[in-house]
């Protein structure tokens, strides 16, 4: 036991003072006459046994309390094994505080992140002068990556906001671990970590390894587990969306609450303004998908968002994505020789469509990498560099239909066959188009190629005919197929890009597809298809590098991300005719951000919170325990009170202060001195 006021023992001195006047009695007797003393002599001796007694225990006490009293002005206290550590501390302490969105539930009358940073703040006062700290967050800045003085972890500690971006604590460890042994090599470091331990964002608590050099000191924030709705996902019915058209969004949404949530009214907003609305059953602990049906004015880029409202947790109860309507599709049509004028007839009515029906022979081959559908028309030669960039287009995402020779050529087959049309080759089939096996099957609507289309399909529906001149093995997607079940008309993924294949040319001779009711629709769902999407509906702030498609992206210029006020120039670069844009760890609120170039929107993006966190379940104090409670270098604290950690921590690694006790232990004894003169 040592003492922090060891000159306060001299006081001990004063303790002669009770024993004096317990030894020698000072007060004056009194003598009193009796007339008869024979019975007061045996009174007098039981008094007076009794009395040396009562004044014993009185001294006893007297001195007791004097005793407690000055040991606790003397502060006397047990060292902890970790005190000579921290006050000799040659290393850093590294803290790293959990500045989630879930750390916004409370705890008494402040959130969990305010408790953590008063918390904090009374920690770094524990260590001695000239201690470097290491300050973390989940936004992972450059400026935490450096040690800082106290006075300046007090004013970091004032600038904690809450972040959109979370970190599993595999990751943290990691960061903690590279930043100490650049600056605080070859000692033994503190590090902290304050979080609210929730499952989804940490990760698993068994997959971290602590570092044995280190001293670790866990402090769970303990959370009671929240009821909570959230928006999983969002898609079009139809990405290719068209004015004055009807379409449909759906909606993923889980629950975690444990009681059901019944017609939850959920609202669809366009350009601020309410176009549709509907409502939802939710099951306990359970998913399910709703559902809204809109008509878009005008074209363009448009801002989309869904609301609800479930309470307490508000921070997820919209959902942010982008509409583009009626984008324009840009096709490329590929004739041989004499062409043939449906794909004009077909495309030239709807201004959506951008086609170009060009001669083979004078084809400029830099217009193949920015269309986005190239029709082959009965080319019968395809080799060389135009079978090269043909390959590179359709890898890459763009989407080729093609339409066979009347005799396929060795190259076009090859050219099929490195796409992965297996067994292509000249059809050796039936030549009579009225031949009952050249006949079309019955569509399949069930097909998701055909949603949106078709509705019902009578079932005496009179069906095109062809002559094959094209035949590959029964691979790929049949779209259209003969009765036979020979495909007609296959869709073959390849890589990011996608092929469409008939079997026969649109030449009247082979067939009467061209001219046939199904046939308009089927080349719109192809063309339409075929789009490629610009902007996705909406990004996470999860999401590290973004890509967006721009028609002529400037390469030597510098776009920025813009919302109201704020402005954020990213880490950028151009790929072909995409955009790769880093996102900045500055942005943090969701919403709409508008992508600009010399102040003129390009193109608009949607950044919502990450789902994880909204799953707001957490690891118990006993499982914290279970993962880290074998470590002799890590200590697990109980947050679940102001101060607690503090004092406990203190206890721990400091020093046990006892005089609290010896002053509890003084009042006892001061009370027994009072009970034996009252009553004894």
């Amino acid at each position: 036991m040592k003492f922090v006021h060891p000159a306060f023992l001299w006081s001990f001195l004063i303790l002669a003072i009770p024993l004096i006047i317990h030894i020698f009695n000072f007060r004056r007797v009194r003598r009193v006459y009796f007339s008869n003393v024979s019975l007061l002599k045996d009174v007098k001796t039981e008094t007076n046994s009794f009395r040396k007694l009562k004044h014993l225990l009185i001294l006893l006490s007297r001195l007791a309390f004097f005793t407690c009293l000055i040991l606790a002005f003397a502060q006397p206290y047990l060292p902890s094994e970790n005190q000579q550590q921290i006050q000799n501390l040659g290393g850093l302490v590294s803290i790293y505080v959990d500045n989630s969105y879930s750390m916004q539930s409370e705890l008494g009358n402040e959130t969990y992140l305010d408790a953590a940073v008063s918390n904090i703040q009374e920690l770094a006062q524990v260590f001695p002068k000239g201690t470097r700290f290491q300050l973390l967050t989940n936004n992972f800045e450059n400026r935490e990556q450096y040690p800082i003085r106290a006075d300046e972890l007090e004013d970091r500690l004032t600038e904690i906001n809450y972040s959109n971006r979370y970190r599993d604590l595999e990751s943290i460890n990691k960061r903690q671990k590279n930043l100490l042994e650049r600056y605080g090599s070859g000692q033994v470091n503190q590090i902290f970590w304050f979080s609210d331990f929730q499952k989804s964002t940490l990760g698993n608590l068994d997959r971290v390894k602590l570092d044995s050099l280190n001293q670790f000191y866990i402090v769970p924030i303990r959370s009671q587990e929240v009821n909570n709705v959230l928006i999983d996902s969002v898609w079009l019915e139809n990405p290719f969306i068209k004015a004055l058209e009807t379409n449909r969004v759906n909606v993923r949404l889980v629950s975690y609450r444990d009681e059901p949530y019944d017609n939850m009214p959920l609202k669809l907003f366009i350009d601020d303004q309410q176009v549709s609305t509907t409502t939802v059953n939710l099951s306990p602990q359970a998913s399910t998908t709703a559902h809204f049906n809109f008509t878009l004015q005008g074209s363009g880029i448009k801002s989309a968002k869904i609301t609800f409202e479930d309470f307490p947790v508000i921070f997820d109860n919209e959902y942010y994505f982008v509409i583009n309507a009626s984008p324009r599709v840009s096709i490329l049509n590929l004739y041989d020789r004499a062409q043939n004028r449906y794909i004009d007839h077909v495309f030239s009515n709807e201004s959506v469509f951008e086609l170009s029906s060009l001669s083979i022979n004078n084809l400029d081959y830099n217009r193949i990498s920015s269309a986005e559908l190239v029709i082959l028309n009965e080319v019968s030669e395809i080799e060389g560099e135009l079978s090269r960039l043909l390959r590179e287009f359709v890898r890459n995402g763009g989407t080729i239909l093609s339409f066979p020779p009347a005799r396929p050529s060795n190259s076009y087959t090859n050219f099929l066959s490195s796409l992965g049309v297996s067994g292509a080759r000249l059809s050796r089939g039936d030549t009579s188009r009225n031949e009952t096996s050249n006949r079309l099957a019955l569509l399949n609507i069930q097909n998701p190629f055909y949603q949106g289309i078709f509705e019902k399909v009578p079932s005496n529906m009179d069906m095109p005919d062809a002559q094959s001149s094209l035949a590959w093995n029964n691979i790929g997607e049949k779209l259209l197929e003969y009765k036979n079940r020979r495909p007609y008309l296959s869709r073959f993924s390849v890589n990011r890009g996608t092929l469409y294949l008939t079997s026969s040319p649109l030449q009247a001779q082979y067939t009467n597809f061209a001219k046939h009711a199904i046939f308009v629709p089927i080349m719109y769902k192809i063309a339409s298809g075929s789009k490629r999407q610009d902007t996705r509906l909406a990004y996470t702030f999860q999401d590290k590098t973004i890509r967006t498609r721009l028609e002529t992206p400037a390469r030597n210029q510098v776009y920025q991300l813009v919302k109201e006020e704020l402005r954020f120039i990213p880490t950028q670069s151009v790929l072909e005719d995409e955009l790769v844009l880093v996102l900045p760890e500055q942005i943090h609120d969701a919403g709409f951000y508008a992508l600009e170039l010399n102040e003129n929107q390009e193109n608009l993006l949607a950044f919502n919170y990450g789902k994880a966190e909204s799953d707001l379940r957490f690891y118990k104090q006993q499982e914290v325990k279970a993962s880290f409670g074998n470590y002799s270098n890590a200590q697990i604290f109980d947050f679940n009170k102001n101060q607690a950690f503090i004092n406990d921590f203190k206890e721990k690694n400091i020093q046990v202060n006892l005089w609290k006790y010896l002053l509890i232990a003084a009042l006892i004894f001061f009370f027994i001195e009072i009970l034996l003169i009252r009553f004894l």
